[in-house]
């Protein structure tokens, strides 16, 4: 953050302290309009975020309400009020923070960004917070402010249990230190991070983040920001990133269009989805859509807890057992997996997927002869898919009928096979094994090169089908690059 950023100073000195206690509660205890500084001309603390809603008038505000104080200091909050809050209410929090401390005579919650984001928070079912903090040790300061919320002190209407935060520019990086170092609070439900440094520190679990780029900063953020997305998808964090396009540095209260109107609008509802109640279904738990979930979550240990039941409740269900067989089979529950499939098999023969799928595990647990008349027979009936011409060509290879198992992988070849070394490279290698056992020696070379190229081969120096092609020049060099 350069010196001339608006949200965020880059030297901080120590804030100003309050010149009597007694004055600063008296004025935090009383419900009023604020007295503003006065900011001209080019000075970006003067404007405040590009979106308004009528209800900002009618918002309640409490000024300068401590939240800690010692013998002869004291910290304050802004706290802003829907303005019909009832009586015994409680609603969550989005604080402001205020990250890099307040300079003398320049306190954050002053500005008019911090000022009128609160206030608009105010009319989202929820109550605006902006802060004060110490400048030698803001951290402490949001640690305080966040307490205090939680505590029996904090203003009426306050829930201190469910809190957002709110963070921009330079103020962004100590957020991180508080969200994402040690201890961080937990009463933080809900982060957003507008056009500042991505965290250092590992990203969380269980706090949902918004973070925002300004299409002016990407520029300059390098590899921070270029390895963010794979940080969030290997730690499994729920965050939410936005590229804010066509936007500057601040845009929230410098950008007066509505692409950056419609950014605010997309945060005030993170916020409202994270913090708020979300409404509860009107239908009943099905047992179904659990396991659906589960299944297409990729939860093999829960689907199988779940289908095992399932199925003794719906022995009929052949889409139950195929499912359960599938999840089986990739637990390395082989034995069981077989039996699943066997049952389905005997219930409806005539079930094309099934029948396919039953062959191929016939074929994998090396029952190459009934295997190949089950795929057979799915084939013959139109299931026409290259796994289960190449799966009815390693059976038919493994059973020494050379002729049948190269037909059936060129055709697995034509329709199709993925790229891949455990897909194309494997069939490549075995089609090459059978041109090897038929003499065609050229066709045999030529799908050896597409193995090594789809990274497979490793077993062709010492496998007996290619023993014709040893002495083979070509054989020899592609021996050489194969993976070892």
């Amino acid at each position: 953050m350069s010196s001339r950023a608006p949200f965020g100073h880059t030297t901080p000195s120590r804030a100003r302290r309050i010149a009597t206690l007694a004055a600063l509660l008296a004025s935090s205890l009383t419900l009023r309009a604020q007295a503003q500084p006065t900011y001209t001309g080019l000075d970006g603390r003067r404007f405040g975020v590009v979106y308004d809603v009528p209800e900002t008038r009618d918002v309640r505000l409490l000024a300068n309400v401590p939240y800690w104080k010692d013998a002869t200091h004291a910290l304050t909050c802004d706290v802003y009020l829907p303005p019909k809050l009832a009586r015994g209410q409680k609603l969550p929090v989005v604080v402001f923070l205020n990250a890099i401390g307040d300079q003398t005579g320049n306190s954050l919650k002053d500005w008019g960004i911090y000022r009128t984001w609160a206030r608009l928070i105010a009319t989202q079912g929820m109550i605006g917070v902006s802060m004060q903090a110490d400048s030698v040790d803001a951290q402490q300061s949001m640690r305080r402010l966040l307490t205090f919320l939680a505590s029996e002190q904090a203003p009426a209407g306050v829930d201190g249990q469910r809190v957002g935060v709110y963070a921009a520019s330079a103020n962004v990086s100590g957020a991180n230190q508080l969200l994402f170092g040690a201890d961080p609070p937990r009463t933080v439900r809900a982060a957003v991070l507008y056009y500042g440094n991505p965290p250092s520190d590992s990203l969380r679990r269980d706090l949902p983040v918004l973070f925002v780029v300004a299409a002016s900063d990407a520029p300059r953020m390098g590899a921070p920001l270029d390895s963010l997305w794979r940080r969030v998808i290997a730690a499994g964090a729920p965050w939410t990133l936005e590229f804010a396009a066509g936007q500057p540095h601040a845009f929230d209260a410098f950008a007066d269009n509505d692409d950056a109107r419609r950014i605010v609008q997309r945060t005030i509802a993170f916020w409202r989805s994270q913090l708020l109640p979300v409404p509860q279904p009107t239908w009943a738990r099905a047992e179904e859509r659990e396991i659906l979930h589960a299944l297409y979550a990729n939860d093999l240990r829960r689907a199988a807890e779940l289908l095992g039941p399932y199925i003794e409740k719906h022995p009929n269900d052949l889409e139950a057992l195929r499912s359960y067989a599938r999840v089986l089979n990739e637990l390395r529950r082989f034995p069981e997996a077989m039996a699943a499939l066997e049952r389905a098999y005997r219930a409806d023969s005539t079930n094309l997927p099934l029948t396919a799928q039953y062959g191929s595990a016939l074929v994998q647990s090396r029952r190459y002869a009934e295997g190949a008349r089950v795929l057979e027979r799915a084939i013959a009936n139109g299931w026409s898919t290259s796994l289960a011409y190449g799966q009815l060509g390693f059976a038919e290879l493994s059973l020494g009928r050379h002729e049948a198992a190269v037909r059936h992988y060129e055709k697995a070849f034509e329709i199709g096979i993925p790229p891949g070394r455990t897909t194309r490279g494997v069939a490549a290698y075995n089609l090459a094994c059978g041109y090897a056992r038929l003499s065609r020696k050229d066709d045999a070379l030529r799908m050896l090169e597409t193995a090594v190229n789809e990274g497979g081969g490793r077993e062709m120096a010492t496998d007996p089908d290619l023993e014709s092609l040893r002495a083979e020049p070509r054989f020899q060099a592609l021996a050489a690059r194969a993976p070892r």
